[in-house]
């Protein structure tokens, strides 16, 4: 079940030694990027995975093996070892996809932004199964919104691994975008961020070149809708539809790698209209018995009504950015009884009403524009 996202507490507080353990073990991503991240930052990075225990070997394509708690703790030690940058943000700007580079070739052939975001289920499964980006657009606006797993979102250092894949997803998005950001001013309109401001703040402002609010419901960058549909240079259908049958091959052929709650996810994330249903639909899609999906979720551990929560709970936000969407259309949408009990739900999951979050989306918008 999802449950409030606290606000993780500022730089320097230590991280627990395991705290995630029923997250996978996950290549540590972008190992060459940690690599130039910190040689821009001055300092080398062996000394930082040393601290916290990871072997490394630059040889190696692929990083090693690592724990959730292991991966907050590297952050960590790169982020003191340069107080004069904030990591995150620099390791974001040198990321590349050294695990499977057929997500990279994905996003540089889209042919539009908003085609581009489709990598973004594919990413948790294949990189970061704690996390979930999804889009929300209101009439003139878009964000892409970052989601950690409730226990994760808890852990004082996660908001270091919001900063990151923020940086990440804003370096990409310029990337695949050229020349066409020449025709938007701004480009980046808001990065809205749910932890309160650090003393470092005016490092935020001078990597993201937009007003960065911190205190907000949520983590998200802030965009012009338009961007979503502008046609891009680098488009090619070809590449593109070779990279996604890739990806949709190495999901079919290596079933064991991707546990089968994270592909429960990704049908929900991609088929809407499921997250109301029950779990014959899901097990349709997939390919399996019934019986047969539920027992391999519960070897896992894992539940269907909690996966089709945290569904649930994406697709509120989604739909809560639609001025134009009541809550009563939204909870029958849903799949709620009525409007009281999307409400009581909602609360349960974010810690907040959906009229508040609704409220701070367009106050933002309102001043902003």
């Amino acid at each position: 079940m999802i449950s409030n996202h606290p606000a993780p507490s500022g730089p320097g507080q230590a991280v627990s030694p395991e705290p995630h353990r029923q997250f996978p073990s996950i290549p540590l991503p972008g190992l060459s990027s940690w690599v130039q991240a910190a040689c821009h930052c001055g300092f080398e990075i062996e000394s930082a995975f040393k601290e916290v225990g990871v072997d490394f070997d630059q040889s190696h394509a692929v990083g090693p093996l690592v724990s959730t708690g292991t991966f907050l703790r590297a952050l960590e030690a790169c982020v003191r070892r340069a107080p004069a940058h904030h990591f995150p943000l620099t390791l974001g700007d040198a990321f590349v996809f050294d695990r499977f580079q057929q997500l990279e070739e994905f996003l540089l052939t889209s042919a539009t932004l908003r085609e581009a975001v489709e990598v973004f289920p594919w990413l948790r499964v294949f990189q970061l199964p704690w996390m979930t980006i999804s889009l929300e657009e209101s009439a003139s606006q878009a964000a892409l919104v970052v989601t950690l797993e409730p226990e994760l979102a808890r852990d004082p250092g996660s908001h270091y691994l919001v900063d990151l894949v923020l940086a990440t997803v804003r370096k990409f998005s310029r990337t695949i975008l050229g020349d066409a950001l020449n025709s938007f001013s701004p480009s980046l309109i808001a990065v809205q961020l749910q932890r309160p401001r650090p003393n470092n703040a005016v490092l935020f402002q001078d990597h993201f070149l937009c007003p960065v609010q911190f205190g907000h419901l949520r983590n998200a960058l802030v965009f012009p809708r338009a961007l979503l549909d502008v046609s891009l240079a680098g488009g090619r259908p070809d590449r593109h539809g070779e990279a996604r049958q890739a990806i949709k091959h190495e999901l079919e052929r290596s079933p064991s790698r991707f546990v089968i709650s994270e592909l429960v996810r990704h049908v929900l994330e991609t088929h809407p209209q499921l997250i109301k249903g029950g779990l014959e639909d899901v097990a349709l899609v997939l390919g399996l018995h019934c019986r047969t999906l539920q027992r391999r979720l519960q070897a896992e551990g894992a539940r269907f009504a909690e996966l089709q929560a945290q569904a649930k709970y994406t697709r509120a936000r989604q739909l809560l950015a639609k001025r134009a969407m009541g809550l009563d259309l939204i909870s029958a949408e849903l799949g709620f009884s009525d409007r009281r009990a999307f409400t009581f739900a909602f609360k349960r999951w974010a810690g907040h009403s959906p009229s508040a979050y609704r409220r701070q989306v367009f106050q933002t918008n309102s001043v902003i524009t």
